[in-house]
């Protein structure tokens, strides 16, 4: 039940207080919700439709993994907070969901960085995308070590030797010491976005200069070969846009939040109502994603439309096959 025990005769706010709580608690919901209904949708439609499962979209589905993580491991407990405007766990499982929230954080940076990296090497090295990225098999290793590399970064959580403690501004357990969340996010975080966007200019002027050159010999290379060529052009630009689209959303979305952990170390004082926002706004980032996907990419937005129009993508393989054979009985002459 939500504690409402503020709202007394002697406190003309406690009205406003219950009020806020319940529209925090209702919109806390709705992202935990829609990050995992949406997310859920990007993880089953790339397991079900065979042309969607190349090394790209398996970073694309490891991403999805920590925004349904987000949504049902770590947000209820911040549901219940804000329900109660209290901790009411142990300290230890403080410490623990800080440490899911430190992994999971570290997690969606950087499977981000390796989508832009894997989009660097296609366009700008081609020559070495095969050695680097030769097979899914290879794909989901890499998703598997940045899963282990954020579970190594987390151990001074994981271990107590970074304690954590419940923030009630924040509603969430944080860090107590600034030092390594600091040094973390110096090297890490900064230097994972620094290299997202430094990929991302240097594919834009080569995507830019392709398409000048395609535009320029579209004659003499013949109208077929030039169709060809830009529209597998198109679909490698709408990808990168999409990527791309992710990458800037998450940044808007955690630049708040930030904003406030930089204030914590020099001791500035900030309001409650901007701290709950830069929380809510960091949670918002799981919701984006599939929207993102489902507008930018034709083939998401294609499976998209068939899974939740008839409630099910169905077997992709008996398809073509009843597909193939139905061909067949057409052009048989004794049909």
């Amino acid at each position: 039940m939500m504690n409402t025990s503020q709202s007394t005769p002697n406190d003309p706010f406690g009205d406003y207080r219950a009020e806020t709580a319940v529209i925090e608690v209702t919109v806390a919901i709705l992202i935990s919700l829609s990050a995992t209904f949406g997310n859920s949708l990007v993880v089953y439609v790339i397991n079900k439709v065979s042309k969607l499962r190349n090394d790209t979209n398996l970073f694309i589905l490891n991403l999805a993994l920590t925004d349904i993580a987000m949504g049902t491991i770590y947000m209820p407990f911040q549901i219940a907070n804000l329900c109660t405007g209290v901790w009411n766990f142990s300290q230890v499982w403080c410490q623990t969901t800080g440490s899911i929230f430190f992994i999971l954080s570290y997690a969606s940076i950087f499977t981000m960085g390796l989508i832009a990296f894997n989009r660097y090497i296609r366009i700008i090295k081609p020559t070495l995308y095969k050695k680097l990225f030769p097979s899914k098999r290879a794909a989901r290793i890499y998703c598997a070590l940045i899963w282990l590399f954020s579970i190594l970064l987390a151990m001074p959580l994981l271990t107590g030797w970074v304690r954590s403690s419940y923030d009630e501004k924040l509603n969430h357990c944080k860090l107590m010491s600034y030092a390594y969340p600091t040094f973390i996010g110096a090297v890490f975080t900064n230097g994972v976005m620094i290299a997202i966007f430094y990929c991302y200019y240097k594919i834009y002027k080569a995507v830019k200069e392709s398409t000048g050159n395609l535009n320029a010999h579209a004659e003499g290379d013949g109208v077929h070969s030039s169709n060809d060529s830009r529209r597998s052009n198109i679909t490698d630009v709408k990808v990168l846009k999409a990527c791309f689209t992710v990458a800037c959303f998450f940044v808007i979305t955690w630049c708040p939040v930030l904003i406030v952990a930089g204030t914590g170390i020099l001791r500035f004082a900030i309001g409650q109502k901007f701290y709950r926002a830069s929380i809510f706004l960091m949670f918002s980032g799981s919701v984006v994603n599939p929207f993102i996907y489902g507008f930018m990419n034709p083939q998401f937005k294609q499976a998209f439309k068939r899974t939740l129009s008839c409630g099910c993508y169905g077997n992709e393989n008996t398809d073509q096959s009843h597909s193939r054979n139905r061909s067949i009985r057409l052009k048989s002459p004794n049909s």
